[in-house]
């Protein structure tokens, strides 16, 4: 054998030898295996998570739990956003690094006979996930379009999805803010109905991803890593109306094909067209949180303070250049 054989020998030999590096472990947090979430565990499923070198976990929690998880550590990436900017305004260093919708995608349901109309909850218990959310927000803002007195109604926290959806189901409270997916279901027993569709009437963003300020500072790289996994899992989701049914569907052993894949289209319509919103948006979403938890105007944070889509911009932009496609 030659000197140069050997040498290449050599260096074939270290090279097998050398150990494989670990994928990075990430934890994000979902609130469900709605529709809004397919892209998530699409980008598990084919494997775009694996591609940037990353181990995903993902836990089910909704934003009141997934929030202080994100503050503590314990989590890497938050995909309730929304609820994140309720935490910021309050102190907490986090940073919305993505949006994916810009539309509630609730309803108020009720199975009440006495309960016909929004007016019909005046000082009566609505059911909401957790205080601060969305759902809240969502609710509060109904009420407040109907003219209700807000001190003199119950908005009870239930504490997880699969409560909510079994006290509205028993009547144990007057309506509940539920999910569009939850609806299609509901839709399906009887004596329920829908008393308003907040999507129609409630604009803000749903969904998402927030990060802590310490880790995009630390960081960027992973939080990039996970971003593009997540954008590619949302134009696959996009592309693939079936297999994002199918990849919620082996992990809900309740799902049902049909109102999965209506609550599917639902939130295709609904989505933001990159992730991101424009500053004026941005600008709202931070007034309507602040009135609602009394902070005045000269006190409510510049965007910038809540909101950071530069890594979603460098992505889109190194995906289309790349002409990606799922």
């Amino acid at each position: 054998m030659t000197l140069a054989r050997v040498g290449l020998a050599l260096v074939v030999a270290l090279a097998l030898a050398a150990p494989v590096r670990a994928a990075d472990r990430v934890r994000l947090t979902a609130a469900g295996y709605f529709a809004d979430y397919a892209m998530y565990f699409l980008a598990i499923d084919r494997l775009y998570f694996k591609d940037e070198g990353l181990d995903p976990e993902i836990l089910m929690a909704g934003g009141g739990a997934a929030t202080p998880a994100l503050i503590s550590g314990d989590v890497q990436l938050s995909t309730s956003a929304s609820v994140a900017i309720t935490a910021i305004l309050k102190g907490a260093a986090l940073k919305l690094v993505f949006t994916g919708a810009d539309r509630t995608p609730y309803q108020l349901w009720t199975s009440l006979p006495n309960i016909r109309a929004v007016a019909d909850l005046k000082d009566k218990q609505i059911g909401i996930e957790s205080r601060g959310d969305t759902h809240e927000l969502a609710v509060r803002q109904v009420l407040s379009a109907a003219g209700i007195d807000q001190a003199g109604v119950a908005l009870t926290p239930m504490g997880s999805r699969s409560a909510i959806v079994a006290a509205v189901q028993s009547g144990a409270v007057a309506a509940a803010s539920v999910t569009t997916d939850e609806a299609e279901r509901l839709k399906l027993l009887p004596n329920l109905r829908m008393i308003v569709d907040m999507e129609a009437t409630v604009h803000t963003i749903v969904g998402g991803a927030a990060v802590s300020d310490r880790l995009l500072s630390e960081n960027r790289p992973l939080v990039k890593r996970m971003l593009r996994a997540i954008v590619k899992g949302r134009r696959a989701m996009e592309a693939f109306p079936e297999e994002a049914v199918a990849a919620l569907m082996k992990r809900d052993p309740a799902a049902q094909h049909d109102p999965l894949l209506a609550a599917y289209h639902q939130a295709i319509a609904r989505k933001t067209k990159d992730g991101t919103i424009p500053i004026a948006a941005q600008r709202t979403e931070i007034e309507i949180r602040s009135a609602l938890i009394g902070i005045s105007k000269d006190r409510m944070p510049t965007p910038d303070k809540v909101f950071d889509f530069s890594l979603i911009d460098e992505i889109n932009r190194d995906l289309d250049g790349a002409h990606w496609a799922p």
